[in-house]
């Protein structure tokens, strides 16, 4: 599919606590929730006011956030296709026998830099949402030193002790598709709290594994030898590499304004509740209205993508442009929400809005509002 704007009038876009506990160890722990947790408890939303984007960067197919972007929005397809695999989108990086460190590292390195020498506290965190399967193959294999770098929580030391970062306080999130979007609003809660004054955070996933990607045709998620498309008839997704992060601080050109995390248990692999949706769609009105873009997720799924369509056009947002990136850079997984993302932060808006939805009902939405081009 050629256009991939979206729009109900015009198609076209021109890119120009704390507790108080008792003496006794039976005492009573009394806790006082500030008015913005007590928020984030009962809507799944929070507002920002001290949070900026200061950098950010992804790997994809497609290439850096730059080239991400604008491939996404010509609706360029930058997939392979391989007699075995199907459809699948590669990171165009040198082989490596730590590819899963690799993309973490070049992804991080200059987004790193822009941050490095700012004083304070810093919140990190390298999330995957399965951990380094070329690590789980090496186990599987019988190989026990790849045992522990497996696990989804040992990206974020490895890659820490690779760019030579500081003390920090540790952001390891693992939410399936929302997982980059999830590990944001983490580092950004530290950062609103107080508890640190920069972060550096993001999400990578190397998922092409074979057992994986036979679990996934095993689900008919797949697309494929078809070549996959979002919000038209149904192909299912292009498993893809991706790594994106992001530069945290008090200053920079995107306002991180709020965000929303939600679960929906009712389905272990898709949401079955509108209401999940609605509800997180009308906090991000609330928080930042009248988006000048929606980057959706877009998954290509007949169920997928007809619970986001009408979610999408019950509300003021529907006449708000859309942007779907998995037709062109296929789906990231676990890093798919930080990867688009990124590309969206490329876009020339003022507003912009970024939905994720993960396997296991784990919903996340994040609104941004330009300071500066």
């Amino acid at each position: 599919m050629s256009m991939i704007w979206r729009k109900r009038t015009a198609s076209f876009f021109t890119p120009s606590v704390k507790p108080t506990v008792g003496s006794s160890p039976l005492s009573l722990v009394r806790v006082d929730y500030p008015q913005t947790l007590s928020r984030v408890l009962v809507t799944g939303s929070r507002s920002y006011e001290q949070v900026h984007v200061v950098a950010w960067d992804c790997l994809s197919a497609a290439g850096d956030a730059a080239a991400t972007w604008s491939a996404c929005t010509i609706g360029r397809c930058t997939l392979q296709h391989n007699p075995a695999i199907g459809w699948h989108g590669r990171v165009n990086t040198p082989a490596s026998g730590d590819r899963h460190l690799d993309l973490a590292r070049i992804a991080s390195e200059r987004v790193w830099a822009a941050i490095a020498k700012n004083s304070g506290n810093l919140a990190f965190g390298a999330s995957t949402s399965k951990g380094d399967l070329a690590a789980w193959d090496a186990a599987l294999a019988g190989n026990p030193a790849a045992f522990i770098r497996a696990w989804p929580g040992q990206l974020t030391p490895r890659l820490a002790a690779a760019l030579g970062l500081p003390m920090y306080r540790p952001i390891s999130v693992a939410a399936a598709c929302s997982t980059g979007l999830y590990a944001l609003l983490d580092a950004a809660d530290t950062i609103e709290n107080g508890h640190c004054s920069k972060a550096l955070v993001g999400a990578v996933d190397t998922s092409l594994s074979p057992w994986l990607l036979a679990g996934f045709k095993a689900m008919g998620v797949l697309c494929g030898d078809t070549q996959p498309q979002s919000f038209a008839s149904p192909t299912g997704f292009a498993p893809a590499e991706g790594a994106a992060f992001f530069a945290l601080g008090h200053n920079g050109p995107w306002r991180l304004v709020g965000g929303v995390r939600l679960g929906d248990a009712g389905h272990e692999t898709e949401f079955r509740d509108p209401q999940t949706l609605r509800q997180a769609f009308a906090s991000l009105w609330r928080m930042l209205p009248g988006p000048d873009l929606i980057i959706t997720h877009g998954t290509g799924t007949a169920l997928g993508d007809a619970y986001e369509t009408a979610g999408l056009l019950q509300g003021p947002w529907n006449k708000s442009m859309r942007l779907a990136c998995k037709p062109s850079i296929g789906h990231c997984l676990g890093a798919s929400a930080a990867v688009e993302l990124a590309a969206g932060l490329q876009a020339p808006v003022r507003r912009l809005w970024k939905i994720g939805l993960g396997f296991g009902g784990h919903l996340a939405g994040v609104a941004l509002e330009r300071t500066s081009y």
